[in-house]
């Protein structure tokens, strides 16, 4: 094939930039450059005159929920009116964004409209996520092999991310529950199989698990109603994290006056405590009845059941995914409960279902060599120990990297001990650093560690370490701010804080809830 091919035309699409940064590298590839490669905007891609003796390669986002970026919205137009179309051939790379529903919508378009007007595809189309890097990495060598007269190549490449939402979660079966620490409420670790999902994932990335409600909490709301056929019908409504949008129309369907108290914005702390552990029954039971409060009135105001985001805890994988989780159960009010999603993950059904989105503010820097300074406490070691795990499939790289892990005891609470002791053994972590706030006289915590070691962590920092946080946000990241700032010996001395300098310089890295 490649002696039939006289010219590569690139055209690429772009708005925030990637997709022409992704164009213009292609076009300094050494395989292309006997073809003498031009790199254009879909909008003036036609200047070139395209032939039947040329390949046009395409690199393009889409816009928001499908629509062409602006320097690509001629282009469709222009080849509906472009003579030369027939016998053209063609490959489309595209860029998405998971999170809408016309996931790759332009890019499908445009290899709709081609094919239309006559043109051959040489290479399956490319749906790609934040994560098209690897795609690329995985599509240059068959472009190559399409150069050099090997058709089928183009053909066997599959390289789409199917978009699953919460309208069509991919069903994982759980290939292991396993229970890391020795005291409750538990830390678990979960691993699910998504072979043949078409899910991908980096470390960093974020898996959402589309929860089902509990059964007891289902029935228990039936008895309430007096409708048998309620569980069923609010199986998939939440039915735990009301907003005030659904309690306002609580208030109006039974006219308590005390919850419409308790909506006044002069109570919002009062509400906020009220509410929390509090589910729906909770809110009946105080302030309904069955006969203002019905089955349809609740189907008309409930919000489907809300997707509960996790770290990912692995490295990439097509076939499996990690999560760390910590079990929620406590009793209110006389009454057993469960986190929504927790209670499912960790109770008897052999599948769960789940989307993933990529997360490129918590991946691994580009930087093969900057250091990295890794701060987590209990089920925030999910997203470090997922870096870990990525950065030691690389022996070709050295980067300085140290964990600072924060815990109640050692005994019992030091989650994933052994693999974090053989990453440190084997050189992915050079300084394993442990804050168990329990274990002595007194508490000792993150901040303390950081304080110790404070000579070493303020080098990392001056030789421009990647600072990775995750914890809970109401504690953790204050702390560890302040403590940060300290051991620079930067209080009061920056009119721009530490923080703020650290994230302008991308340095920063926060994952907290």
């Amino acid at each position: 094939m490649a002696d039939l091919i006289e010219r590569i035309v690139i055209g690429y699409g772009s708005e925030s930039g990637n997709a022409r940064a992704l164009a213009l590298r292609l076009g300094e590839q050494p395989v292309l450059q006997p073809f003498a490669p031009r790199v254009l905007e879909l909008n003036h891609l036609f200047q070139a005159e395209p032939r039947p003796g040329d390949l046009l390669l395409i690199v393009s986002s889409s816009f928001g929920d499908g629509e062409p970026p602006a320097n690509a919205e001629q282009f469709i137009d222009q080849l509906q009116h472009y003579a030369g179309a027939d016998g053209l051939r063609y490959a489309i790379f595209g860029l998405g964004d998971t999170a809408y529903p016309n996931f790759c919508g332009f890019t499908k378009t445009l290899d709709a409209a081609l094919s239309e007007r006559g043109a051959r595809s040489v290479i399956n189309r490319v749906d790609a996520d934040a994560g098209f890097d690897g795609f690329f990495s995985q599509w240059l060598p068959v472009l190559e092999k399409v150069l050099q007269g090997d058709e089928q190549a183009g053909h066997d490449l599959c390289l789409q991310v199917t978009a699953y939402g919460e309208d069509n979660a991919f069903v994982a079966p759980v290939l292991e529950r396993r229970r890391l620490s020795a005291d409750a409420p538990y830390a678990w670790h979960i691993r699910l199989n998504i072979a043949g999902s078409g899910i991908r994932y980096r470390a960093g990335d974020t898996l959402y698990l589309q929860p089902e409600n509990d059964a007891d909490l289902l029935a228990a709301l039936a008895g309430w109603l007096g409708n048998p056929d309620a569980a069923d019908a609010l199986r998939d409504r939440e039915l735990r994290q009301l907003g005030k949008g659904v309690l306002r129309e609580l208030a109006k369907l039974s006219g308590s006056d005390e919850l419409k108290a308790m909506l006044k914005i002069s109570q919002r702390k009062a509400l906020e405590a009220w509410l929390y552990g509090a589910d729906l029954l909770d809110v009946l039971e105080d302030f309904c009845t069955p006969q203002t409060v019905t089955l349809p009135a609740l189907l008309d105001i409930l919000t489907p059941c809300l997707p509960r985001a996790y770290s990912i805890a692995s490295r990439p994988d097509e076939s499996i995914v990690d999560l760390c989780v910590r079990e929620v159960c406590y009793e209110r009010r006389g009454r057993a409960r469960k986190g929504v999603a927790t209670g499912w993950l960790l109770g008897e059904s052999a599948t769960v279902r789940v989307f993933s989105r990529a997360n490129p503010g918590f991946w691994l820097p580009q930087e093969a060599d900057a250091p990295l300074l890794l701060i987590g406490t209990g089920t925030g070691i999910a997203p470090l120990i997922g870096l870990l795990r990525e950065q030691a499939m690389d022996s070709a790289v050295t980067r300085e990297t140290c964990l600072i892990f924060g815990e109640k005891r050692r005994e019992g609470d030091f989650l994933y001990r052994s693999e974090l002791e053989q990453l440190g053994q084997q050189g992915t972590i050079g300084q394993l650093i442990t804050a168990f706030s329990r274990d002595g006289a007194s508490k000792y915590y993150v901040q303390d560690a950081i304080a110790e070691h404070a000579e070493y962590i303020r080098a990392m920092i001056q030789r421009g370490a990647h600072v990775y946080l995750c914890g809970n946000k109401q504690h953790l990241e204050r702390a560890v701010e302040n403590a940060l700032t300290a051991v620079c010996g930067l209080e009061g001395q920056l009119e721009e804080t530490l923080w703020q300098r650290l994230a302008q310089q991308g340095r920063l890295h926060l994952e907290l809830y």
